[in-house]
């Protein structure tokens, strides 16, 4: 099932982020990762996984965000 390989790719992109020294890098990895898991999670009616992969997703975009304005 392509959807199921999907999943294992976000596990590994997630993984790999944390892989990382650089936080920046480690904060779009896994943005990348949480995306596949929720069109995973919405293929899968997963509201739980749906919910998690979007708070940690909104928390990496803030952090994102907050760098991206203070390198400015």
């Amino acid at each position: 099932d392509w959807m199921e390989a999907m999943a294992y790719v976000g596990s590994v992109i997630i993984f790999l982020s944390f892989c990382t020294k650089n936080v920046r890098l480690l904060r779009i990895l896994n943005n990348v990762g949480c995306a596949i898991f929720l069109v995973y999670a919405f293929h899968h009616g997963r509201v739980p996984l749906m919910v998690l992969n979007s708070m940690v997703m909104a928390v990496n975009i803030y952090h994102l965000w907050i760098e991206r304005k203070r390198s400015k």
